[in-house]
């Protein structure tokens, strides 16, 4: 599991929501979560959509672009609760979008939903 956000208190509530389910690595940095991603092949990628080096949308893409990462489900969970943020997502190859603050149930049942549907591990 791959988190990126650029608020630290985010990272922190996804990952004491996320932890005791999954092993999680977080960043603060756009271009620093492609590389995660590229390296450790994440089961599902947590995206913020607003953040300052590299939007998540281009974070998504180009995540989308790598060998074998094609399939990994990105989730983007963002104060942006509108249908253009819903459109941008999309259009980025994101599986999913939840708004914040996040219901740390619904995070959970999301997340597992989309590592099955993707045939990962969970």
């Amino acid at each position: 599991m791959l988190i990126a956000d650029d608020s630290i208190t985010n990272l922190h509530v996804l990952n004491n929501i996320l932890r005791s389910h999954y092993r999680v690595k977080a960043t603060r940095s756009g271009e620093r979560a492609v590389e995660i991603a590229a390296r450790d092949h994440p089961d599902a990628v947590l995206l913020d959509i607003h953040m300052p080096d590299l939007d998540g949308t281009d974070v998504c893409r180009r995540i989308k672009a790598e060998p074998g990462l094609a399939q990994v489900p990105v989730i983007f969970v963002t104060g942006s609760a509108d249908d253009a943020s819903r459109a941008l997502c999309a259009a980025a190859g994101g599986a999913d979008i939840l708004f914040k603050p996040v219901d740390p149930q619904t995070l959970l049942d999301t997340v597992a939903t989309q590592i099955r549907g993707a045939g990962g591990a969970g």
